[in-house]
C-alpha cells in the first residue's frame, strides 16, 4: 500500500477548495511501521497555521468518520514553502516570471541544473532565462527532460 484512493483526494480536495484554498500536492507514503499522509496547501499570499489547522481538522474527521484510510498515518496539513515544487502543468504558467530551479535528467547546453526566470511555457517547453549570461541567456528546456522544477527564494 502506497497509494490513496482516488476518493480519498477527490474529498481532500473538496475539503481544501471549499475552504478557498489551492491543494498543491498529496503524499502518502511508509514512515516507520505506519504512514506519512501530507497534504500541502496554499493560497495568495500564502496559508497561516490557522488555514492549515482547520483543513486539518475537516480532514482527520473525514478520515475517521469514514475509515477509509486501513493503516495507522500520521497527517499532516502545511504550506508548500517558499522553494515550491511544482507538480502540474498549470505550475509553469502560474509563476511565470519568477526565479527557478530547474533540474534535468539530460544535460541542457551542459547543465543539469538551470536557476534563472521563468520566461514562457508552451505545454511541452519552457524557457528559463539567466541574466547573468550576456550571450544567449535563454535555455529551452522539454518538459520531458526536467526531473524537478522548485521556486528560487527570492531575497
Amino acid at each position: 500500500m502506497g497509494t490513496l484512493p482516488e476518493r480519498v483526494e477527490n474529498e481532500i480536495e473538496k475539503i481544501v477548495a471549499s475552504e478557498g484554498l489551492e491543494l498543491v500536492h498529496i503524499d502518502y507514503r511508509k514512515q516507520g511501521r505506519g504512514y506519512l499522509l501530507r497534504v500541502d496547501i496554499d493560497k495568495e499570499g500564502g496559508v497561516t497555521i490557522d488555514d492549515c489547522s482547520l483543513v486539518s481538522r475537516q480532514i482527520s474527521t473525514y478520515l475517521d468518520v469514514d475509515d477509509v484510510v486501513p493503516a495507522e498515518f500520521e497527517l499532516q496539513v502545511s504550506s508548500p514553502g517558499l522553494d515550491r515544487k511544482f507538480y502540474k502543468d498549470s505550475d509553469y504558467e502560474k509563476f511565470k516570471g519568477r526565479l527557478v530551479r530547474v533540474r534535468t535528467s539530460q544535460p541542457i547546453r551542459g547543465l543539469h541544473v538551470i536557476v534563472g526566470r521563468l520566461k514562457d511555457y508552451d505545454g511541452t517547453k519552457i524557457v528559463v532565462t539567466d541574466p547573468v549570461m550576456k550571450k544567449d541567456p535563454d535555455y529551452e528546456i522539454p518538459l520531458s527532460a526536467i526531473k524537478e522544477t522548485r521556486l528560487e527564494v527570492e531575497i
